[in-house]
């Protein structure tokens, strides 16, 4: 893969297209219609770049988790259309003939053998694939279903689906993230997955957070007094302002529930506790309940009295 060491100008409009908070990217809407026909999220992903001319081939590209979408000319039609990256076929390279099957020359009622690329689709990666569109959707079979880092996998011309055993009925098979994979392997600037503001702020939600706690001192002293900071990101990892935070300390023996001040710009709220009634030898443990909008999180951290 070629290594791109100069900026790549981003063409994506917001106007023209939907802005996603949970990536802080707008999916173009050169590509909308096609994304919304070809399994949305659940298939591509969300995106996470915004639209950007690919220098090497001229086109204008967005990547989405899951896939590379690309603006094209028609020859027929001299239209510009969009096609999907066949990523699955880019990755299965020349391990294809690796990964055949010599046994593969029929159908039954656990497989569906496809004659075009000369491999079956079976059992749980059948069902899904059938289900979401087939062909049509994910392009025919490129690899049989192998092992690849203790997980089985299986190759289409454009996706890679993988297993996941542990996961709830309905969500044992998975799309594999081979959009992100691929834009790390061309090496463009990392820069483009930088998440990026709406124009209307109003337009940015906050999904989900990741708060971090830490004390001042691991270890204190009964004359200490204990200083806790909580430090809030949203799921770009961007501060989060405003965010309520409730703190209870556990202390031997007792329960105390404290008010926090509002994190600040920098998502930072910091509280000082006393220790009094305290001795040596004592565990105290610490819950952090935060909250920004309808959005819930916890996290915890502790702290001993030593001397």
């Amino acid at each position: 893969m070629l290594v791109l060491a100069f900026a790549i100008p981003a063409v994506a409009q917001e106007g023209s297209g939907r802005y996603f908070s949970e990536t802080g990217h707008t999916l173009d809407g050169e590509f909308m219609p096609y994304f919304n026909q070809h399994g949305g999220l659940e298939i591509l992903g969300y995106p996470i770049t915004d639209a950007f001319i690919d220098y090497w081939s001229g086109l204008v590209v967005q990547y989405t988790q899951n896939s590379r979408l690309e603006l094209y000319p028609d020859p027929e039609t001299e239209m510009m259309q969009v096609r999907l990256k066949e990523l699955g076929v880019l990755f299965v390279g020349d391990r294809a003939l690796d990964l055949a099957d010599p046994m593969a020359i029929g159908s039954n009622s656990d497989c569906e053998y496809y004659a075009l690329t000369g491999h079956n689709v079976c059992f749980m990666f059948l069902e899904f694939y059938e289900q979401h569109g087939g062909p049509a959707l994910f392009g025919y079979p490129v690899s049989e279903f192998t092992v690849e880092n203790d997980r089985l996998v299986q190759y289409f011309q454009g996706f890679r689906l993988d297993w996941y055993p542990e996961n709830p009925q309905g969500s044992k098979v998975q799309v594999a993230p081979l959009g992100r994979v691929h834009f790390e392997r061309m090496g463009y600037d990392r820069d483009l997955l930088r998440p990026k503001p709406p124009s209307n702020a109003l337009a940015y939600e906050i999904v989900d957070l990741h708060p971090k706690s830490a004390v001042k001192k691991a270890v204190v002293s009964t004359t200490d007094t204990q200083r806790v900071y909580v430090v809030v990101r949203d799921q770009n990892l961007l501060p989060v302002s405003s965010a309520a935070v409730t703190l209870v300390v556990n202390y031997p023996g007792e329960t105390r529930t404290l008010t926090m001040l509002p994190t600040d710009l920098d998502g930072v709220s910091q509280l000082d506790i006393d220790l009094d009634g305290l001795e040596p030898g004592d565990q105290v443990e610490l819950e952090f309940f935060i909250s920004s909008g309808t959005v819930l999180t916890s996290t915890r951290d502790s702290f001993r009295v030593w001397w």
